[in-house]
């Protein structure tokens, strides 16, 4: 949709209909934000899967289409969002690599598991991490948990 600039629609408010002492500009400008709309919600509609098209409630402005599909058919998978939990508790510092890698790692999953509105705590995270090292970083563990912030 950039390509042709259909995506005005979604960038742009509606603009306010034109009125019979509106400039030229102003009109031109309303055609154009309105032949971009239909033409943004004629894709989405074509490109969509006819299952979920046909339970979207009909939408004059592609924006409120585009906010109502995203609102009630966000995908989330649940066997997914399980094996980033599972990961993300269960993966410990095996000692190849470095350990910023293996922090690196855990946030790639921690981030993933939030993304499909889990809500975990950064406060979790860096709990998860702690526990994820061997005994050899011990010092490390005592030295974060006597840091008062």
């Amino acid at each position: 949709m950039t390509l042709h600039n259909l995506n005005l629609a979604l960038r742009v408010d509606e603009p306010s209909r034109p009125a019979d002492v509106s400039s030229t500009d102003e009109r031109l400008f309303y055609e154009k934000w309105e032949h971009f709309n239909r033409s943004c919600l004629m894709v989405m509609k074509y490109t969509m899967d006819k299952s979920i098209k046909e339970c979207v409630p009909k939408k004059e402005r592609a924006k409120d289409f585009l906010e109502y599909v995203k609102a009630n058919y966000t995908k989330t998978d649940k066997s997914e969002m399980a094996t980033y939990l599972k990961l993300l508790t269960t993966t410990i510092y095996d000692g190849v690599g470095g350990v910023r890698d293996h922090i690196i790692k855990l946030k790639h999953y921690f981030n993933k598991a939030n993304e499909m509105k889990m809500k975990l705590g950064e406060k979790f995270l860096k709990w998860l991490i702690l526990e994820s090292l061997p005994i050899s970083f011990d010092t490390v563990k005592l030295t974060y948990n006597a840091l008062k912030e």
